[in-house]
C-alpha cells in the first residue's frame, strides 16, 4: 500500500510544479508501457521517468549511465492502481532551458563545458542546457576546435541565435586566431590554397581560407560536402575592395 503521508507530500509537489531530486536506482524495460524508464525510490514509493521524459531531445543512447546518478524531475501524475509515481525530468530541462534562454538573450556572458566535439564545432553544456557553437564561431581562421580544445574545456561563450527548431547557438566571447601570413592582400586567381569548409548551403558553400576570409564557391556534385572537410582550394576571382573571393574545391583532404 502507498504511504499516504508521503502520497500527499508528491501530490503538492504535483499541484505546485516543484523541481525534486533523487537518485536513479535502477533502469529496465517496462512491458506495460513498452519503453525503457529509470526508477527512483522516493520514500519506500516507485517512482519511474519513461525514456521520452529524460530530455528536451531524445534520448536514444543506453540508459545505464543514469543509475547512480542524481537528477532533478517533476512529479506528473500519480496512479495510485499502480502505486507508482510518473515522473519527468524533461519538464524540468523545459524550464532551465527557458531560463537559460532569457539569460542569453539579455546578454549575459557564461561559461560553457564542451561535452562533445564535433567536425563542425561542439555540443557545450550551460548549466544543465545543451548549446552548440560552430568553428566559424569559436575560431576567425580555419582552426577547428577539435584541434586545440578538449571534452570538459570550458569556454566563455554568449548567444549567437536561437534556430527555427529551438537550438541554441552560441559564440566565443573571443574568437580564436592563430598568428598567420595569409590574409587578402597575397590572394590572387589561379592560386590552390588550404581551406576548411564553414558552410554549405543549397546553392553554394563558403571555405575559410584565411581569418575572416571565407570564399565562395558552387558545391561539387560528385561528393557529399560537409562542415569541418578540409580541402584544396582554387582561387578564380579576388575583389579587394570588397573583401570577397571565390572559386572552387579541387579535393576533399582525407588526412
Amino acid at each position: 500500500m502507498m504511504n499516504e503521508t508521503v502520497i500527499k507530500k508528491y501530490e503538492e509537489a504535483q499541484k505546485n510544479g516543484t523541481v525534486l531530486t533523487g537518485i536513479v536506482r535502477l533502469v529496465q524495460h517496462h512491458a506495460l508501457l513498452d519503453t525503457d524508464i529509470l526508477m527512483l525510490d522516493l520514500e519506500g514509493t516507485k517512482a519511474i521517468i519513461t525514456r521520452d521524459d529524460i530530455d528536451v531531445r531524445p534520448v536514444t543512447t543506453s540508459l545505464v549511465n543514469f543509475v547512480g546518478k542524481r537528477i532533478k524531475f517533476m512529479v506528473v501524475e500519480i496512479d495510485r492502481e499502480a502505486e507508482v509515481l510518473i515522473c519527468s525530468r524533461k519538464a524540468v530541462k523545459e524550464l532551465e532551458r527557458e531560463a537559460m534562454i532569457k539569460r542569453l538573450e539579455a546578454g549575459e556572458i557564461v561559461n560553457a563545458k564542451i561535452a562533445k566535439l564535433l567536425n563542425f564545432g561542439a555540443y557545450v553544456d550551460i548549466e544543465g542546457v545543451t548549446a552548440l557553437i560552430r568553428n566559424q564561431d569559436f575560431a576567425e581562421d580555419y582552426t577547428t576546435m577539435a584541434e586545440i580544445k578538449q571534452v570538459a574545456d570550458i569556454i566563455e561563450v554568449k548567444l549567437r541565435k536561437i534556430s527555427a527548431n529551438g537550438r541554441i547557438f552560441v559564440e566565443a566571447t573571443t574568437k580564436f586566431s592563430q598568428p598567420t601570413v595569409m590574409n587578402l592582400e597575397i590572394f590572387e586567381p589561379n592560386q590552390v590554397v588550404f581551406g576548411v569548409v564553414r558552410n554549405v548551403k543549397p546553392w553554394g558553400a563558403y571555405v575559410c581560407i584565411a581569418p575572416n576570409i571565407d570564399a565562395l564557391c558552387p558545391v561539387p556534385g560528385t561528393v557529399d560536402l560537409e562542415e569541418g572537410m578540409n580541402v584544396t582550394f582554387r582561387i578564380t576571382q579576388v575583389k579587394k575592395e570588397e573583401g570577397r573571393v571565390r572559386g572552387k574545391i579541387i579535393k576533399i583532404l582525407t588526412e
